[in-house]
């Protein structure tokens, strides 16, 4: 091989590599039907097949309202608040997608019956500290991360009409193939097998709306 190819070669990986991640962005809430599903079904194959080309932003926030007091109300009751609550410090106390996503997938396979138990359940499971989780859910630190992820999805243009509601590099895009999508946003040479491949087709979820 000549000096020209093997350069030419060096600077194809080079691009490959740092080509940048999808940023994918997963607006969601506790104990909604459609958001169980997606997780489940469209996000965890994703995350599966292809997660090595995406980061996973995560917002447990949804269609919840913040009330002149400060308090918050859910679509789902009280118990969803506390689950977005319970999410959202698993996700500040730990950083690293193979920690907090397997706990957020185990959780969410609970569908309405998720409750403090079940969490801890799947925080033992997941190697996620529960006393640290459970204290911030409890307290003010909990309320200041939901704050933060109420301003987040009410900031969002268009505005989110239901939940799941998710974002490619900042579009929204319709909640379904997901793999294909995330694949075709990517610009790296060097895409996934999957990215080739047939895969796993899911129904479009309806949606928990406003």
């Amino acid at each position: 091989m000549t000096l020209f190819a093997l350069l030419v070669v060096a600077t194809l990986t080079a691009t490959a590599r740092s080509s940048p991640l999808v940023n994918v962005s997963f607006y969601s809430e506790a104990l909604c039907p459609d958001c169980d599903r997606f997780t489940e079904g469209e996000m965890k194959e994703a995350v599966e097949k292809v997660g090595e080309i995406f980061t996973l932003h995560f917002v447990p926030w949804g269609n919840a309202r913040m009330n002149a007091d400060g308090s918050f109300h859910c679509q789902h009751g009280e118990m969803e608040c506390v689950m977005n609550t319970v999410e959202a410090c698993v996700i500040h106390y730990n950083n690293q997608r193979s920690i907090w996503w397997p706990f957020i997938v185990c959780l969410e396979a609970h569908g309405y019956k998720q409750t403090l138990v079940i969490a801890e359940k799947c925080a033992r499971e997941n190697n996620v500290t529960w006393t640290e989780v459970k204290t911030c859910a409890e307290g003010q630190m909990g309320k200041s991360l939901e704050v933060m992820y109420y301003k987040e999805t009410a900031s969002l243009n268009p505005p989110h009409t239901y939940t799941p509601w998710v974002t490619i590099n900042g579009k929204h895009v319709q909640e379904t193939d997901m793999i294909r999508k995330i694949c075709d946003a990517y610009e790296g040479m060097n895409k996934p097998a999957a990215c080739n491949q047939p895969h796993k087709r899911f129904p479009l979820v309806d949606g928990c709306h406003k």
